[in-house]
């Protein structure tokens, strides 16, 4: 349903003259003939609603549809912008998700002639909708942000009907990265901490903020019963050269539960959140059988 809306033929954006973005900032916006989408959520839902033909840049997190950085100008990651590199594309206006950077960029980017809208990056349910609400409403494509919101409730319904038939609460600890023997793993206030709940797991990790580096003791007092990792588009890394002894010794490494999804899907939270959601309520499910 969403490669559809996003495949349909071409949509002429109305402009949508004053702005009120995620910062309550005031923007007008002149033209949107080419625009820069920052954010993988963002260039998801502007390639959703039909207006890909429009889009000039992505940033490197950009990764799906494949389309977007197989066809667009890559100015780079996201949090470590260039603005030179940004308006070098020539563009008619700016769509950057919260928590984009670095700071000092972004100042130059907003003190530019250039209009630029912050769209909220809130990892969410609800904001999930909203995102596509407020760009919607920005493109002047209204309709097609109805039907692309129809079709993400439609999913997250799906969602809510797969866990109310199913037992949940699996003790679930996303690892971001292993690096001299250290996990850094994601606390509250994370897209993997609002992901695990939405498909109805617990963050093993739940009393740390943020992403945290843990020593082997730390991972093993955590005990979860599975272990979340992104697969970075290549092979599943081997679970034993994940961790140390400390996360061998927890419940999932003792089991050998570990499960490996694709990052942007995953903590991406666009217009695939309620499958990424669903895919991972099951796989917890199966994990757990094992």
């Amino acid at each position: 349903m969403l490669l559809a809306l996003g495949a349909a033929a071409a949509v002429r954006p109305a402009l949508a003259a004053q702005v009120k973005d995620a910062r309550g900032r005031a923007v007008a916006v002149a033209s949107l003939s080419r625009l820069v989408c920052i954010g993988g959520a963002i260039t998801e839902i502007v390639y959703a609603l039909g207006l890909q033909d429009h889009v000039v840049a992505v940033d490197s997190t950009s990764e799906f549809p494949p389309d977007a950085l197989r066809t667009k100008r890559n100015i780079g990651y996201m949090r470590s912008l260039s603005p030179e590199g940004v308006l070098s594309v020539s563009p008619s206006l700016l769509l950057v998700i919260e928590g984009a950077g670095p700071p000092e960029a972004l100042d130059v980017l907003t003190a530019s002639s250039v209009p630029l809208l912050f769209v909220d990056g809130t990892a969410s349910r609800e904001r999930v909708t909203g995102r596509v609400r407020f760009l919607a409403g920005v493109l002047g494509a209204p309709a097609q942000g109805d039907a692309l919101c129809a079709s993400i409730d439609a999913g997250f319904a799906r969602l809510d009907q797969w866990r109310a038939a199913h037992a949940g609460g699996q003790r679930v600890l996303f690892v971001l990265s292993a690096r001299a023997g250290r996990l850094t793993v994601a606390g509250t206030g994370t897209a993997a901490d609002a992901i695990i709940g939405l498909a109805g797991g617990v963050n093993a990790a739940a009393s740390l903020h943020g992403y945290r580096p843990l020593d082997d003791e730390a991972v093993t007092a955590l005990a979860p019963d599975i272990v979340l990792t992104m697969d970075h588009a290549g092979p599943p890394p081997d679970p034993s050269a994940l961790g140390g002894p400390g996360l061998r010794a927890t419940p999932a490494g003792r089991h050998n539960n570990f499960i490996h999804m694709d990052g942007p899907l995953l903590l991406g939270f666009g217009p695939r959140a309620p499958a990424a959601a669903l895919e991972l309520a099951q796989r917890l499910a199966d994990a757990v059988k094992a």
